[in-house]
């Protein structure tokens, strides 16, 4: 058995922050079973000042995005940093993964971006940091999304589905199939945060379970050209700027309206995602009802969460039961496990998920300044 500790790091689309989880990953590589433990996580929430920056950041001119890209790197290694000291987790960690914050996706077009120099941050660490782990992917013909599936496979094996109700919604079956649902918390914090401009999110949907549907608005969403396409598909946000943003005219029609309308649209397609994936196992549940996990900021929403669950649960699915800290950090501890797969040198990102030609190890890997004694050279070199 073998053990290593590193940190994940996510910053989603809705912009809240980001997510730092210290893990401890135990497992056999030869075999490659794998368990985790979540030692210490905590959101690290976005000023008003980078709030900004990150929403503004498609429309830099390229000196000031490239100085945005340094400036980023250097906030990720010294959140990183502070954590590690905060946590006393100096003589545990031995490496440090991080999503990035995706600004750019175009993989027809051959385009994955995340913003975060890697080599910059690597300065501010004292322990290898892995970045980058979707161009490789589109390189081969992938989507190079989404790739939580990709840790799903290992570490939630008990899970048949995985839905992660972020920015955008995604789901997992049993890490092998994977692809963005619809658009999720975008719009959902977009709404809340006109209904009043302090508010950041619809605390529990209380403002949306006030609302009415928009019945044209709701046909509106449902026929947005995105969702005729087969997986494996990825869903960014341009695409929902340019396709979905305009549908929700609050100047037409009313906020809480528009936060009911969405939060049906939202649970209907997730219901609806989990339904295909039901029928996808169909010849191996063997009679077993389909279990469901549900992650993300989305699954705290509960007027959301009571809408979905009405909607599969009639349909024989159980949605299995999570406790809070799985489901604000999934997606950070997974990207550590995938980091952690790329120092290993064994394939993290799987062509059935993603499209791409074949599977990869994907990543690119940033050695500190300078280099103390290495704790763990099979994993480090």
């Amino acid at each position: 058995m073998s053990s290593f500790v590193g940190i994940g790091c996510m910053s989603g689309s809705s912009l809240d922050g980001l997510d730092v989880c210290c893990v401890e990953f135990t497992g056999d590589i030869c075999s490659d079973l794998w368990g985790y433990r979540i030692l210490n996580a905590e959101t690290i929430s976005y000023d008003e000042q980078w709030t900004e920056r990150l929403r503004n950041a498609a429309m830099l001119s390229a000196a000031h995005f490239v100085k945005l890209n340094v400036d980023y790197g250097l906030f990720v290694g010294h959140s990183v940093a502070r954590f590690i000291t905060k946590h006393r987790l100096d003589h545990k960690v031995q490496f440090v993964a991080s999503h990035g914050h995706s600004l750019f996706h175009s993989p027809h077009d051959g385009v994955a971006f995340q913003l975060g120099d890697g080599e910059v941050t690597a300065t501010v660490l004292k322990v290898p940091f892995v970045t980058s782990f979707r161009s490789k992917d589109v390189c081969l013909g992938g989507q190079g999304a989404p790739l939580v599936p990709c840790g799903e496979k290992f570490l939630f094996r008990n899970s048949d589905i995985c839905v992660n109700l972020g920015g955008i919604a995604n789901i997992g079956v049993r890490g092998l199939v994977g692809y963005d649902i619809c658009a999720c918390n975008i719009m959902l914090n977009y709404l809340a945060s006109k209904a009043n401009a302090g508010m950041a999110f619809d605390k529990d949907g209380e403002l949306a379970r006030n609302g009415n549907v928009i019945p044209e608005v709701l046909v509106k969403l449902k026929n947005i050209a995105y969702y005729q396409d087969a997986a494996p598909k990825s869903l960014w946000t341009d695409y929902i700027d340019s396709n979905i943003m305009p549908i929700l005219d609050t100047d037409k029609y009313i906020v809480v309206d528009l936060l009911r309308t969405c939060t049906e649209h939202v649970a209907s397609m997730a219901a609806n995602a989990c339904l295909e994936a039901k029928n996808s196992l169909a010849t191996t549940l063997l009679g077993n009802a389909p279990t469901v996990l549900i992650t993300g900021g989305g699954a705290l929403n509960k007027f959301l969460m009571e809408n979905i669950r009405q909607l599969i649960e009639v349909q024989g699915l159980v949605v299995q039961e999570v406790d809070e800290e799985t489901i604000n950090f999934k997606e950070a501890l997974i990207f550590a496990f995938l980091g952690m797969r790329c120092l290993l040198g064994v394939e993290n990102v799987f062509r059935e998920t993603t499209g791409a030609r074949k599977d990869s190890v994907s990543g690119s890997i940033h050695r500190p300044a300078t280099c103390p004694a290495l704790k763990n050279k099979s994993l480090l070199h």
